[in-house]
């Protein structure tokens, strides 16, 4: 009779712990939002959700009815989080944020400053910090979340391939999540930078279209990740050009690899792709002054021959172009120093950060006007490229099409 009871007694506390789920939501009673978009309205916050639509999307062998994948819910409220909730007066479904791809900032919206938002989506405790943060350039992140894509029928997919895709093969982007962006922001030793999200094309006859925008063979409107926006502690204040986003990205060692040219000395260009690349940032006190010295490790191929009369068989020929890469990624990493302290004076490589890690007691001094002590801060650049291929052949067949 004893162990009977200890048998029941047993059970009855081991079934209290099957507690369940307190919180549970069922799958569809929920908004599955894959892009976020935040804007300024007045002294309000306007929010964009882009939510998938689940018949769109649920299967592939059911064929398709041709509406979009996703729709978009917008509200307008004084905090981000009222904003988003608002959304379910027109939304049948719960904004759910557990699978946001993309979180965008609308221009307008990032030159009043973006830590509030940045802080709020930290707080969030089902949202993760693996999405990707942009800036939509010269409109709103509502208008770029209402444009149609071709190859990803959603959207924000279709951007956060995108950003993953360039900032390994092309490199004038590098991806930044939010948790890394909340790092630079609390850090007076560097300032952030943001991937640059802009439509090209008619943007306003893109969104009328909806998804016959992609119906074509050439979009009346695409989506492009060109460049970087650069910010001042979390506020917005331009833009640097593709060729300055790439000696950024050299600068801080986020360049894979790239594609590049450089110039033939009697005329003509060789592109080349670099295969690894690799930064390395010292700083080194010379007369009290900090001195940061960058250099580059490129291990490339050839990919293209124009060249009239360069022969790739022979050595000194390779060297030459070694060389002239050298060159080109020194000019393009100094062009993109003197281009940030002339038009934003602010430390967005990172200069800062490296000298506090490597000499705490310089720091101490500098830190104190490290804005204006980055504008004469002493710089000196190495670069080392190694031709490792010629690619399939050796000289181009061009030149005995011309004998």
């Amino acid at each position: 009779m004893k162990s009977v009871t200890c048998t029941i007694l047993i059970f009855s506390l081991l079934a209290s712990l099957l507690t369940g789920c307190w919180d549970r939501t069922e799958l569809n009673e929920i908004g599955i939002t894959v892009g976020l978009g935040v804007d300024k309205d007045g002294d309000q916050i306007r929010v964009s959700a882009q939510v998938v639509v689940p018949s769109e999307v649920a299967s592939k062998s059911r064929p398709s009815k041709g509406a979009p994948a996703v729709t978009t819910f917008e509200a307008t409220a004084p905090t981000l989080y009222e904003a988003i909730q608002k959304i379910t007066e027109i939304s049948p479904r719960l904004i759910y944020l557990s699978h946001i791809r993309m979180l965008i900032f609308g221009e307008e919206f990032a030159r009043q400053g973006i830590a509030d938002i940045v802080e709020s989506l930290m707080r969030e405790p089902f949202a993760r910090t693996d999405f990707y943060i942009c800036v939509a350039k010269g409109t709103s992140a509502s208008n770029m979340l209402q444009v149609a894509t071709t190859l990803e029928k959603i959207p924000a997919n279709k951007m956060f391939s995108s950003m993953e895709v360039l900032s390994k093969t092309w490199a004038p982007v590098s991806k930044v999540t939010i948790d890394q962006l909340m790092d630079v922001l609390v850090s007076s030793e560097i300032h952030a930078t943001l991937p640059a999200l802009e439509a090209k094309g008619d943007l306003p006859k893109g969104i009328v279209e909806g998804t016959d925008n992609v119906k074509t063979i050439e979009p009346t409107t695409v989506l492009a990740i060109t460049s970087l926006a650069v910010f001042k502690k979390d506020r917005l204040i331009g833009w640097l050009d593709e060729i300055d986003s790439k000696g950024y990205n050299y600068i801080r060692d986020h360049v894979d690899t790239t594609t590049g040219h450089v110039d033939c000395p009697e005329g003509g260009k060789i592109a080349l792709l670099a295969l690894r690349s690799q930064t390395k940032t010292k700083v080194f006190i010379h007369n009290g002054e900090p001195v940061i010295q960058i250099s580059v490790e490129n291990k490339s191929t050839i990919r293209e021959n124009n060249c009239k009369k360069m022969e790739l068989k022979s050595v000194e020929d390779v060297h030459e172009i070694e060389r002239e890469s050298n060159a080109k990624i020194i000019e393009v990493m100094k062009h993109s120093v003197e281009t940030v302290r002339r038009k934003f004076k602010v430390d967005i490589f990172g200069f800062g950060q490296l000298i506090h890690q490597t000499n705490p007691k310089a720091w101490k001094e500098l830190k104190k006007d490290w804005d204006h002590n980055f504008m004469s801060l002493q710089i000196e650049y190495k670069a080392n490229t190694e031709i490792k291929k010629n690619g399939a052949i050796m000289n181009s067949y061009q030149k005995k099409m011309k004998e």
